[in-house]
């Protein structure tokens, strides 16, 4: 028989942060909070976003460079943002670029046309998205 859990507040016992969920095979555990995302976007070419968590604001700083602004920081520079964007032809994307200065409450996405080797903005229709997962502060 199926139940059904209601709570607005999920605590671990030994530490108020930390949850073990058992894994797929039933023999392996793993951190549930390790496994969220902490930030997502999508955005246009105007860099703000269209759909969001824990971004506060995009900005438009270089040709094909979108500065974005953390709603919580993050615990170190150390994260992981994985980003992709849509209607780019040989074009990817980076989480981050040579010129930009990366902290715990911002970080850049750049995209970078690999048929002209340099950074390109998107076009009307393009848009980027990435996901941030690591430790908030």
């Amino acid at each position: 028989m199926a139940s059904v859990l209601k709570v607005d507040t999920l605590t671990g016992v030994t530490t108020a942060g930390s949850i073990s969920v058992t894994g797929e095979g039933n023999s392996t555990t793993t951190n549930l909070q390790q496994g969220l995302a902490k930030a997502w976007c999508k955005f246009g070419p105007d860099a703000q976003p269209d759909d969001s968590f824990n971004i506060a604001s995009g900005t438009d700083v270089a040709v094909g460079q979108y500065r974005f602004a953390k709603t919580n920081a993050m615990s170190t520079t150390n994260y992981a943002v994985t980003s992709s964007s849509g209607r780019a032809i040989n074009a990817f994307n980076t989480g981050e670029n040579s010129t930009a200065i990366e902290s715990t409450v911002n970080h850049t996405q750049s995209k970078y046309d690999v048929a002209g080797a340099n950074f390109t903005d998107y076009n009307a229709d393009g848009y980027g998205m990435h996901t941030i997962h690591g430790d908030l502060a």
